[in-house]
């Protein structure tokens, strides 16, 4: 097992997360207390890392308050996006898929953490921001009612064998896709396009070169089918 902090950033994706709801608050994940009001705070799909405690902390630092929430979504999965991350990982973009119900997070953000998670999405290059009017998802009793955004991957998903293919660390039941965890979907990806050279060395040069990225992203998207989500109007 490696013990360089690069590749472990990289193989780590999507990064583990408490399993309830809880808030980022003060540099550590706290119990989730349903006194604080999310009605100022716009709700914004986490299907990726963006759930997890230690991307909050890139994100936003040790003195944000981000309450995150489990909710359950019917009809979509989460699969890996055609493209690689800055940090080497195959990020995470939502699909549909017929009778799946995965259960994903909502991060409740302050219009000024937004702006903060824009800046961190590569909006334009990577992926659109998007607003769903309405979803079937179940967000918990209580809670507002309001558009739900959600970072949608600008180049479908990687489909090595015809077909996306889901995050075998987000829960879901039904699945239509079959599963694959990063280090698997890193390896697959390193045997098919790496032409030889050994893995550590291979990711490590693509997480320090952009256009390495690019490149192999280009090849990934060759490899993609496109995501279709018509509940989500684009908007940035």
């Amino acid at each position: 097992m490696t013990s360089d902090p690069a590749l472990i950033r990289a193989l780590g994706y999507p990064y583990p997360a408490p399993p309830d709801d809880f808030i980022w608050h003060a540099g550590e994940a706290r119990t989730f207390d349903d006194r604080i009001s999310l009605a100022d705070r716009v709700p914004v799909l986490a299907v990726g890392s963006n759930r997890a405690p230690e991307q909050l902390r890139r994100k936003f630092g040790d003195d944000a308050t981000v309450p995150v929430t489990i909710v359950r979504l019917r009809d979509h999965d989460v699969v890996y996006s055609a493209h690689m991350a800055s940090y080497g990982s195959i990020a995470a973009t939502l699909a549909p898929s017929p009778g799946t119900l995965v259960t994903v997070s909502l991060t409740w953000l302050t219009p000024a953490q937004l702006e903060r998670m824009h800046e961190t999405e590569s909006l334009g290059v990577n992926y659109d921001y998007g607003l769903a009017e309405s979803l079937p998802i179940d967000i918990g009793a209580g809670r507002p009612v309001c558009p739900i955004g959600c970072y949608l991957g600008r180049r479908g998903a990687f489909a090595p064998d015809g077909t996306p293919v889901r995050l075998a660390e987000v829960s879901a039941r039904e699945q239509v896709f079959n599963s694959s965890t990063q280090p698997e979907i890193l390896a697959k990806i390193h045997s098919s396009f790496a032409g030889g050279e050994a893995f550590e060395p291979w990711l490590l040069s693509l997480i320090g070169d952009r256009e390495a990225r690019a490149v192999l992203t280009a090849r990934l998207a060759d490899k993609a089918v496109p995501i279709r989500l018509p509940a989500f109007k684009i908007v940035r």
